[in-house]
């Protein structure tokens, strides 16, 4: 009784990394609502963060892949979106967006208004 229960949809692109990839995934495959963006590559392996002597470098060592549906770790697997709209950097610099105009527009359209 406590939880969301009207229509929801999640915006996306592809500078999602990591937990922004894992969010949506769950979310498609829990089938919770729609994804709206861009495609999001599978990047959803917890990282150890190591510095080095020099602390400019620092480099990522796997340790942890998350297993999918698809009975696989899901690093790699690409996220496609339900709804594909881009978002042109222009467009952002000016106050656009059109991910979000769709977002309101779809979720305008499953609660139908």
């Amino acid at each position: 009784m406590n939880k969301w229960q009207k229509p929801s949809c999640v915006l996306m692109s592809e500078s999602n990394y990591s937990d922004a990839f894992i969010f949506p995934y769950v979310f498609k495959e829990l089938g919770l609502g729609k994804l709206i963006g861009m495609p999001v590559a599978g990047t959803g392996t917890a990282v150890w963060w190591e510095t080095q002597i020099d602390p400019t470098l620092v480099f990522g060592i796997p340790m942890v892949a998350t297993i999918g549906k698809e009975n696989r770790p899901t690093e790699g697997l690409q996220i496609e979106p339900d709804i594909r709209v881009p978002l042109p950097y222009e467009e952002f610099l000016n106050g656009k967006d059109p991910q979000l105009q769709a977002a309101v527009k779809e979720m305008l359209k499953e609660t139908g208004n």
